[in-house]
């Protein structure tokens, strides 16, 4: 009786395997009906994090009341090699009893999803996402074939981030990364004097008996020019402008108005001539052996003066004059105006005889510079004998020199002069140029000594925002990304000289997935590189083409950027085109491109090859 219960047990045993070995081979036939899919194929790399959403739907009359299937998302290299494991999904029959699963009624079937966050790693990049698939039923398990694919490649475009740095005197930054200099310090003071030649109307000649130009106020203000000019100082400029009266015609006025002008530089020369002439006989010098200084002029042949027209009447004490100003502003041109004048010239003495004769004039200032030298004086001083100048004005002279040759000559000089050890500013603005320097070359000896020079400006001034900037960007040339992140805040709190870091500060939203933040920090920026890359992550495209059309500097990494945009729209044309110029520029692309998945749609194409060959 024994023998005969336990070969039952048996049969029934083997009876149930082969029923569920029956089972899950139905299972594995019908696997295909079985839908396995990223909610969004193009993954991104968010700050180090991509974000996933797996959906499934089991089809009805599939899932076995006792089964489980495991799906298990797997990250596949280009060679097939396994980079990481997403947490399984698991999916269970009715009585399958599995915590935490996923129930799927037989009969109806029933859809599932997953999401989650994975760690970013660079090869990823050009990477394959398959979901390995295992099911199970009762005491029988098989791998359900083939691996789905679910998609390729992780687009780390936020990468793509770069500074494109200039040199920089303006330490408000806030629009872009600059190298900064620090501030010369030098302020140019100025005075002038002012005479006024009177003309009568319609005239250019001088008549120095004309009532206005033998007036007291007059003479006083030629004589004060005349003084003025004999005290020898440092001559900015000569300013000279001829003005009409505004009642003729506008056309003749213009012209009387230059050929005042004309009248007032020439009484100009004639009195620095003498001058000069008395300025050699002082100094017992030969006016033959004397170079006279060059004067810059500013000249002016200014027309008809309306303003001053409607300013005189304004102060005068004519009871009209509101209405008279009323019917002139009135007209639609300057032609019914000056007829307008003339009319009321009729009917308002006053106008004729006290408000139209002063605007007849040629106006001259003398403009001094109050320092010692001029601009001219201070840079060729600053390069031939520089212990004439102050600091300042040799910190001044630098800004004004149109070589960085130069600059860093006057900032070396200043360095090596013992007086000046305790000056941050010398250190710090040849740290730019070499900072500059190695941005364009490359040349690791330059960064090298950028980061030696700040940190000499730093033990001098330590809580100083253009230093730290500086410095921020080192870091960044360094490769350190964090170090330099931080700088740049350091920077914007700086007790001193702090900087606007909304730019740069933006910049890092980027590679901190922030796109949002990013776009907002930039939205004031425009033309710009970083602001493009922002709006094509933010998937604003057409902003993001306007502003890439307007980018001046079309380098390697601009056109690649405009080929990821052309990628992103379909634009296949602008896509080759663009990535072929940012190859042709830089060779580094070319293998870039191969695992970036931004041109994964594009691959296989014959055009595509051929670029990354």
């Amino acid at each position: 009786m024994y023998m005969k219960n336990r070969n039952l047990a048996l049969v029934l045993t083997l009876a149930a395997l082969i029923l569920a070995g029956c089972g899950l081979q139905k299972m594995v036939k019908r696997y295909p009906e079985v839908s396995i899919t990223l909610d969004n194929p193009d993954l991104e790399n968010k700050g180090g994090k991509v974000d996933y959403t797996i959906k499934g739907e089991i089809p009805p009359k599939y899932m076995k009341k006792k089964a489980v299937v495991t799906v298990v998302p797997t990250v596949k290299s280009a060679t097939g090699e396994v980079l990481t494991t997403l947490p399984p999904i698991t999916l269970a029959g009715e009585k399958a009893n599995v915590g935490g699963a996923t129930v799927i009624p037989y009969k109806t079937g029933g859809k599932f999803t997953k999401s989650g966050t994975i760690d970013y790693n660079d090869e990823m990049s050009d990477s394959e996402i398959y979901a390995v698939t295992n099911a199970a039923l009762k005491k029988k398990s098989q791998k359900l074939d083939p691996d789905r694919l679910l998609g390729d490649g992780v687009s780390n475009s936020s990468a793509l981030m770069d500074i494109t740095p200039t040199l920089s005197d303006d330490a408000e930054g806030g629009n872009g990364t600059y190298f900064l200099f620090g501030p010369h310090g030098y302020k140019a003071e100025y005075e002038s004097e002012t005479a006024d030649i009177y003309f009568e109307v319609n005239s250019s000649s001088v008549n120095w008996n004309l009532p206005l130009n033998k007036s007291k106020e007059a003479k006083q203000a030629v004589k004060d020019l005349v003084d003025f000019l004999y005290q020898g100082g440092n001559i900015e400029k000569v300013v000279i402008s001829g003005w009409a009266s505004p009642e003729g015609e506008e056309s003749h006025n213009q012209g009387l108005s230059e050929r005042r002008f004309e009248q007032g530089k020439k009484w100009f020369n004639e009195q620095y001539d003498k001058y000069i002439k008395q300025y050699c006989k002082d100094n017992k010098i030969n006016p033959k052996n004397f170079q006279k200084p060059e004067l810059k002029f500013e000249n002016n042949a200014k027309g008809e003066d309306w303003d001053g027209f409607e300013a005189a009447v304004e102060k005068s004490s004519i009871p009209e004059r509101n209405k008279i100003l009323n019917v002139v502003r009135s007209q639609p041109n300057n032609e019914l105006r000056e007829q307008r004048i003339r009319e009321m010239t009729d009917i308002y003495n006053e106008i004729a005889d006290q408000i139209l004769p002063p605007l007849r004039r040629a106006e001259v200032s003398l403009v001094y510079n109050k320092n010692q030298y001029n601009d001219q004086e201070i840079m060729k001083l600053a390069t031939t004998d520089p212990g004439k100048l102050s600091l300042n004005e040799r910190l001044y002279a630098a800004s004004l020199a149109q070589s960085n040759a130069t600059k860093a000559d006057i900032y070396n000089a200043i360095i090596n002069d013992s007086k000046y050890e305790n000056d941050w500013r010398a250190y710090n603005n040849l740290a730019a140029l070499k900072l500059n320097d190695y941005y364009t070359t490359g040349n690791q000896e330059y960064l090298d000594e950028a980061n030696n020079l700040l940190n000499k400006a730093a033990a001098i001034s330590p809580d100083n925002g253009i230093i730290l900037n500086n410095k921020a960007i080192a870091a960044f040339f360094a490769g350190n990304l964090n170090e330099a992140k931080q700088l740049f805040k350091d920077s914007q709190k700086a007790a001193v000289n702090p900087v606007n870091q909304s730019y740069n500060n933006g910049m890092f939203k980027i590679l901190e997935g922030d796109f949002d933040g990013a776009a907002q920090a930039l939205s004031n920026t425009t033309c710009d590189y970083n602001t493009a890359l922002s709006q094509i992550l933010k998937k604003n495209y057409t902003a993001a083409k306007a502003t890439l059309d307007c980018v001046t500097s079309n380098d390697a990494k601009v056109y690649y950027l405009k080929a990821v945009l052309a990628a992103r729209t379909a634009d296949e044309y602008n896509l080759y085109k663009n990535l072929g110029a940012a190859i042709d520029k830089d060779s580094k692309y070319k293998r870039k491109a191969k695992r970036d998945a931004e041109f994964k749609k594009y691959r296989k194409t014959a055009e595509f090859q051929n670029l990354v060959k």
